[in-house]
């Protein structure tokens, strides 16, 4: 009888943590595809919540197991016990029956999103996930608060009488005990994703221009990512496959992702009868879906934590002297290792043929008089050669533009009223193709459209041009080729090898609202 309560006891109290634990941080999760949750924000934590959100899954899906084994053993309340005239009783027999239910869906939904190279409706596990969430919210205003509310302060008595057993059964409570680190460092140690590297000859080689069509691919393992939660994509999620070759001296990579519309936007310019203006709808709060190119990004660290290395801190202000995020949602930083990030860009990087070679470190300064702080966001320094807005200080009332083409009829191909993102233009205007804007020179008609991106080279030189890009898109999907130097020699890039960790994520026409994923990617070099 003592094991039982002590059992019951320990069961009860790491249920009861765990599932506060899980609601609190995995309700913070959830405020990047349900902002609505922002209103809740100020009750919710702040900062890296991806690993203690799957920690306590993990001891919470511990105790439902050892709670079904128990209660197969016959240990606990059975369906014939509703027949009792006691309302009390049969009350709490019913809630608890609906806690099975909601417990069973929370755990099988969580791992199934946590699988994430498994093909499924992924929107269909979402939303089943978030609403067991819920469900565990209404269990405890109905379980807790009718106990409370027969038995008032009683209640906290009743709850900790059972761990007063636990000398008498120590040996129990400690397998229990010890279970949970010891799955949570199994886990953790068999979690990643493995994408295999073969090897092939320094001298073998492949053109970076998006077409996958060398025999080397053949020989590369895919490995598919099942993303979700980025804006404009069907139910917010798109698979990315990833392929990986290297020679000895470099990286070579495949990407491809599904996106339904090729989308070459990027904020563009339109006159209208009261001046220049910026289309957009969200670029004023940072937050563009609708005027912006797609992109990808892929984040590469020695740290392989949960949650892009552990550099996603959400919440509207994980750094408590530094500046309010400007969604609420929260920033990159990391507060040890350089994490390297390299970011694709349609419009910005694409014909210059490279990725923007970024990295995330350290929170930075603030910096008066900067629209947008960025955390640990930042960029490779440069020698030269740069891609800048087409004007001179962003307002949402008007913008001046810096310069304007030559030729009006060089922009004849950007004001047609179709599908104007599929045409075969590079929607960005070269700086010596145009000249300074000027007020006495611009008769242009009402309603013209004028690129944003003015390109001052043709490529980056430097440490911001280490990695070498091109992307075509095609049929509903993008095609991505990539390489780079194993070892760059610079401080603010990760050296490619074995056993380094990975994360991919994808943006349909929106400016941060990127898909992700949890686990990490790690890199097999095959001899």
């Amino acid at each position: 009888m003592h094991n039982n309560k002590a059992l019951w006891g320990v069961l009860h109290f790491l249920a009861i943590i765990s599932v506060f634990v899980s609601l609190l941080t995995g309700l913070r999760i959830a405020v990047l595809d349900h902002d609505y949750l922002l209103i809740f924000s100020h009750f919710l934590p702040q900062g890296e919540l991806h690993s203690l959100h799957i920690f306590s899954a993990c001891v919470f899906t511990l105790c439902a197991l050892f709670y079904a084994y128990w209660r197969l053993l016959g240990q606990v309340y059975s369906l014939s016990k509703l027949k009792t005239r006691n309302f009390s009783i049969r009350y709490h027999l019913i809630v608890t029956y609906v806690l099975y239910v909601v417990t069973f869906l929370s755990c099988i939904s969580g791992w199934l999103l946590f699988a994430e190279n498994i093909s499924f409706d992924k929107s269909l596990i979402l939303f089943i996930h978030y609403a067991s969430a819920i469900g565990f919210i209404l269990y405890l205003a109905l379980h807790a608060g009718a106990w409370l509310i027969e038995l008032g302060l009683r209640i906290f008595n009743r709850l900790l009488s059972p761990l007063k057993q636990i000398k008498r059964s120590a040996a129990l409570v400690i397998v229990v005990i010890i279970t949970v680190p010891l799955f949570w460092i199994v886990m953790k140690a068999t979690s990643s994703h493995v994408l295999v590297v073969n090897t092939i000859n320094v001298d073998q080689y492949i053109q970076i221009d998006g077409i996958a069509d060398e025999s080397f691919w053949e020989q590369a393992l895919p490995q598919t990512i099942f993303t979700h939660g980025g804006a404009n994509f069907e139910d917010g999620a798109t698979p990315i496959t990833i392929k990986a070759l290297q020679n000895g001296n470099e990286l070579f990579m495949h990407v491809e992702w599904q996106d339904a519309t090729e989308s070459l936007r990027h904020l563009p310019l339109v006159k209208t009868d009261s001046g220049w203006r910026v289309q957009q709808n969200g670029f004023h709060h940072f937050a563009e879906t609708k005027y912006y190119e797609d992109k990808l990004a892929i984040i590469l660290s020695e740290n392989c934590e949960f949650g892009a290395a552990g550099t996603a801190h959400l919440g509207p202000r994980p750094l408590k002297d530094k500046p309010k995020h400007w969604t609420g949602l929260g920033y990159h930083y990391s507060e040890t290792d350089v994490v390297d990030l390299w970011h694709w860009k349609a419009v910005r990087t694409n014909h210059m043929r490279l990725m923007d070679d970024n990295y995330i470190g350290k929170p930075d300064i603030v910096r008066e008089g900067a629209r947008r702080y960025k955390a640990g966001y930042k960029t490779d320094a440069r020698e030269s050669g740069a891609y800048k807005m087409n004007w001179k200080w962003y307002s949402p009332n008007g913008v001046v533009p810096k310069r304007l083409p030559f030729n009006n009829e060089w922009l004849a191909p950007y004001q047609s009223d179709g599908n104007i993102q599929e045409a075969e233009i590079p929607w960005v205007l070269p700086w010596f193709d145009g000249e300074a804007y000027s007020s006495l020179k611009d008769n242009l008609p009402i309603g013209t459209v004028l690129p944003s991106i003015l390109y001052t080279s043709n490529q980056f030189e430097g440490d911001r041009a280490h990695v070498r890009a091109y992307a075509q898109w095609q049929d509903g999907k993008w095609s991505l080729e990539l390489f780079r130097k194993l070892n760059t020699g610079s401080d603010k890039d990760v050296a490619l090898r074995d056993g380094l960790c990975l994360w991919v994520a994808a943006f349909d026409h929106a400016q941060i609202a990127h898909t992700r994923h949890v686990r990490p990617i790690k890199l097999r070099f095959k001899p």
